[in-house]
């Protein structure tokens, strides 16, 4: 799992009118990668969207970033996270 926190770029706000269909792309051009997002939430604040996704390894998701990112509309900072029941395993381990 990761947490995507991501801000909008001056080209972005350029191209504000043209973020419905992005978002739409956004999904194939992650989904190409083996990324799938499960929730974007768009916020106010220092950030303007947090995206949940899941992929199926750090090269996967920083593929996919990477991509989207080339097309400059958005900055991204990614955090990796675990659920529940995986800290619980790895808390087992220690």
């Amino acid at each position: 799992m990761y947490v995507v926190l991501g801000k909008f770029t001056e080209k972005r706000m350029e191209t504000i009118k043209e973020f419905p269909q992005n978002v739409l792309e956004a999904r194939e051009v992650f989904g190409s990668h083996g990324v799938k997002i499960i929730q974007l939430v768009f916020t106010m604040g220092h950030y303007d969207v947090v995206a949940l996704m899941e992929a199926p390894d750090d090269e996967s998701v920083s593929k996919a970033l990477l991509s989207w990112g080339s097309r400059g509309l958005l900055r991204t900072e990614t955090l990796r996270g675990f659920t529940q029941e995986q800290m619980i395993q790895i808390v087992k381990g220690v």
